[in-house]
């Protein structure tokens, strides 16, 4: 005889969600908890929902997808067309190693102290105080 399990907690919306809904909903851009807003659930129920039921994952992440490719043909357009600022942008994260403003210099070498550099630090000349103001 199979003794019947007791179900703790709310009963799941899961079964009602459509999953094409998930993906247009996830392709306007929408954060997770936007997202959760939208489908009327918490953000750890999405994050459960995201772990445990994978067509469910899959959804948002062909929907993030559409977004990230709409953004990135836009920028493209807009570098193409002449916007300096967009032509930086997609310069500086397609190709870091070449546009990036931060440079990685290697030294090899030794760096030397000493009187020598002590006599040069201490040769300049200090920055004369401003006179007092006279009112």
């Amino acid at each position: 005889m199979k003794v019947p399990i007791a179900k703790f907690g709310r009963p799941t919306k899961y079964d009602q969600v459509n999953l094409e809904k998930v993906e247009v909903i996830a392709s306007m851009g929408l954060t997770d908890e936007e997202i959760a807003i939208v489908l009327g659930i918490s953000r750890r129920t999405l994050n459960y929902w995201k772990t445990s039921n994978p067509d469910f994952l899959h959804s948002l992440k062909r929907g993030k997808l559409k977004a990230d490719y709409n953004v990135t043909q836009s920028l493209y357009t807009r570098a193409l067309a002449g916007s300096d600022a967009a032509a930086i942008f997609w310069l500086k994260n397609r190709r870091p190693d070449l546009w990036r403003d931060k440079q990685d210099v290697n030294h090899s070498g030794e760096i030397k102290t000493g009187p020598a550099v002590i006599n040069v630090i201490t040769a300049v000349p200090r920055p004369k105080e401003p006179a007092p103001s006279k009112k």
